[in-house]
């Protein structure tokens, strides 16, 4: 059933009946219809926990019957299986000849369900928490390597080198373009012949290329030798460890060591 649809039909239900009976006290039937038109509007915005507290107090003072069928209506949108059976229940046995007995108890059926549901999951076991994690402590020697300066020695060596090499490249190329300018005009037989000064000069330019060639081969040497001198010598220094931790399935794995 709908909410709109029920609150109509409670309201259709009851303004009838508050109005049709007479009770000893007309200031506690005005009361009682003031706190039924309180219900009625807080049921119809869709505020259950107001109505059904005004319509309680309702039937408190016309003692009216057909309330509780409005009270067990607005229990069941609470989801409060418990009191909304309770109330349908008394509203069953004190209206014999309700024309909606079969619906009602049709709804009875159904919260009786509900509780059911609800005990069932009450009574259930608590999940079992996880294991605790377990720690495993494991003896693991671990060397960690030392300086090498030999090795150094090699990274710098062959940096001397490239460096060297390019200095001899550059001035060759230089050298080169200096030489062919002289050829093309001072070189006998076509010209008189160079100067003292480019004579000079061109043997500066070739004193360098030379050096620079000289220095690279040097470099290259060294750089070799670093690396054979690595790779033989015992360069294995004294093993260090420390603590290290290992995550696992069913926990971790606490150990002593390191890498090689």
């Amino acid at each position: 059933m709908g909410r709109s649809y029920a609150a109509a039909f409670v309201v259709a239900l009851l303004c009838p009946v508050v109005a049709s009976a007479q009770p000893a006290d007309p200031t506690r039937d005005a009361e009682a219809r003031q706190h039924f038109a309180t219900g009625r509007d807080a049921f119809s915005r869709g505020d259950f926990a107001t109505a059904v507290t005004e319509f309680e107090r309702s039937y408190a003072l016309s003692r009216r019957a057909q309330l509780l069928y409005n009270i067990g209506t607005t229990y069941e949108r609470l989801h409060r299986w418990e009191e909304a059976r309770s109330a349908l229940q008394r509203y069953l046995d004190a209206v014999a000849g309700a024309p909606d007995r079969a619906e009602v108890e049709g709804r009875i059926r159904i919260i009786d369900v509900e509780i059911e549901h609800q005990s069932a999951q009450a009574a259930a076991p608590e999940p079992t928490p996880p294991p605790a994690p377990r720690i495993v402590v494991v003896d693991r020697p671990v060397v960690v390597q030392g300086v090498r300066p030999w090795q150094i020695t090699a990274w710098v060596g062959g940096g001397l080198t490239v460096i060297s090499g390019g200095l001899a490249l550059g001035i060759g190329l230089l050298a080169n373009d200096r030489n062919n300018t002289l050829i093309n005009t001072c070189a006998p037989p076509q010209h008189a012949g160079c100067s003292e000064a480019d004579i000079s000069d061109m043997r500066l330019r070739q004193g360098l290329v030379n050096a620079s060639i000289a220095s690279a081969g040097v470099f290259a040497a060294l750089t070799v030798t670093a690396v054979i001198l690595d790779r033989v010598l015992d360069r294995s220094d004294s093993p260090s460890q420390g603590p290290t931790v290992t995550p696992t399935a069913g926990g971790a794995v606490l150990g002593w060591g390191g890498t090689l």
